[in-house]
């Protein structure tokens, strides 16, 4: 699961806030949109490569196609 350099300077400067996040593809198509309590810790889980060993094969492609993000701060979660 290579992730270029970009996502990964972004994943280091992501927010230990609740917000909302949307992954796209190489197209910019919106792929999944979730919610965490902490951005940072939810966002990065989506690019731990032993995450793959854990998840089912839906999801698996689903993170495969992850070529890009965004994220929302929020005030609290169920903002």
């Amino acid at each position: 699961m290579p992730h270029s350099s970009e996502i990964k300077k972004r994943l280091a400067e992501l927010p230990d806030r609740p917000g909302i996040y949307v992954m796209r593809d190489r197209l910019g198509q919106v792929i999944y949109v979730g919610k965490a309590r902490s951005l940072k810790k939810r966002v990065r889980s989506y690019f731990q490569p032993s995450r793959l060993l854990k998840i089912d094969p839906k999801t698996r492609s689903l993170i495969n196609q992850i070529a890009t993000f965004e994220t929302y701060e929020v005030r609290s979660e169920p903002e």
